[in-house]
């Protein structure tokens, strides 16, 4: 899907909320502001926390929001910032932040993902991150 109006929006608050806190970091590693567009119209912000088992972004904003009484969810956007150069680019979710989303049931959420192959930015729908998800079935020991 092509991204609307919107979605260029939450790109820009998710550059704002990396941008703001870069002082949490060194200049080593992943630089991740996510935001995340409730149902209610409400964005929740979230950056990733670099320790020993770092949290990512997605995770702090999903938790934030869940912790606010959110449980309907309709975008998620999360950009990649480089302070050295003061360059952004919308990344996709790791494989375990869409594990999370494909657990929590947000497989109908919006996700604005990176195309490297065609060096575009597009929507798609979480439950197309993640393919083949592990399922337990009837009859499972």
């Amino acid at each position: 899907m092509k991204l609307n109006k919107k979605d260029l929006e939450l790109i820009e608050i998710a550059k704002d909320v990396v941008r703001q806190n870069s002082d949490l970091y060194d200049n080593k590693g992943m630089h991740v502001g996510c935001v995340i567009l409730a149902k209610s119209g409400k964005v929740y912000k979230g950056i990733n926390i670099k320790t020993s088992h770092s949290i990512c972004a997605e995770q702090v904003a999903l938790g934030q929001a869940l912790a606010c009484g959110e449980r309907e969810f309709q975008t998620v956007v999360s950009v990649k910032y480089n302070p050295d150069g003061e360059t952004f680019r919308v990344v996709s979710p790791c494989g375990l932040c869409r594990y999370m989303f494909d657990k929590m049931g947000l497989g109908n959420v919006d996700i604005v993902v990176e195309d490297i192959e065609h060096d575009t930015v597009l929507k798609v729908k979480a439950e197309k991150l993640l393919p083949y998800p592990y399922k337990r079935y009837k009859g499972d020991w």
